[in-house]
């Protein structure tokens, strides 16, 4: 759910709006700017095929997550102090170049910090952490949770773009709440058997599976040891 609620496709799906908001042209350079979003998207999560197996899960998810809140809170910030009227709150015309600049900068960090860590491994933990014969319902209720997560980020994100900045502010918060809990809760599962990281989360379901088919082979008098590294 924070791979959701931390904005990403609220961001995607009413990009030409939050750009228009944000001070860009609605017309053209939002459209553009959309447009580029979606590359950087697709873009920064190339390096998650590498990252992933020499870096670790953990460390990508608490950075992305690490990163997507200082965006949003800096850019929930500008709006809130400048996103009612640009030109009034700006010295000079340069002044007001200058914030739309760091604002629409900070959205792509943003999308960066998202794209590498939570976009790819918000997948790939599912299949890690459950058990064979709960792996097929675990992943099923997962990848449910997630697209019902989906449609409400859908449903309410134009509802929360009216409130200006506090929209941000809510995302940057379920994006220090991601953080968190995988500083706290989330077991590093790079390079780990089921058996262990059943064992992370005090599970021994693996080895009441695993003592269940050595006594079915020794009673049908297979070799147990080349049955179970098969």
């Amino acid at each position: 759910m924070f791979q959701q609620f931390m904005g990403i496709n609220a961001i995607i799906y009413y990009a030409p709006t939050i750009f228009g908001q944000l001070g860009l042209d609605p017309n053209t350079t939002s459209l553009f700017a959309t447009g580029v979003y979606g590359i950087v998207n697709m873009l920064a999560t190339l390096p998650a095929i590498v990252l992933l197996d020499s870096v670790g899960r953990r460390p990508l998810l608490m950075s992305g997550a690490a990163g997507c809140f200082t965006c949003l809170a800096i850019v929930g910030s500008l709006v809130t102090v400048y996103g009612k009227d640009w030109p009034a709150h700006a010295a000079a015309a340069r002044t007001a170049l200058n914030i739309l600049n760091y604002l629409t900068v900070f959205v792509f960090i943003y999308d960066v910090n998202f794209s590498y860590s939570w976009a790819p491994i918000g997948w790939v933990i599912p299949s890690e952490i459950f058990p064979l014969h709960l792996r097929s319902t675990g992943i099923s209720i997962t990848t449910s949770t997630t697209w019902l997560a989906n449609f409400v980020i859908g449903l309410v994100t134009p509802i929360m773009l009216d409130v200006g900045g506090m929209a941000y502010f809510i995302f940057a918060g379920f994006s220090l709440a991601a953080l968190l809990t995988v500083l706290f809760f989330f077991p590093e599962t790079k390079g780990r058997t089921l058996e262990e990281t059943d064992a992370e989360f005090g599970d021994n379901a693996n080895d009441r599976e695993r003592e269940h088919m050595e006594r079915i082979c020794r009673e049908l008098g297979l070799p147990v040891r080349v049955l179970l590294n098969a």
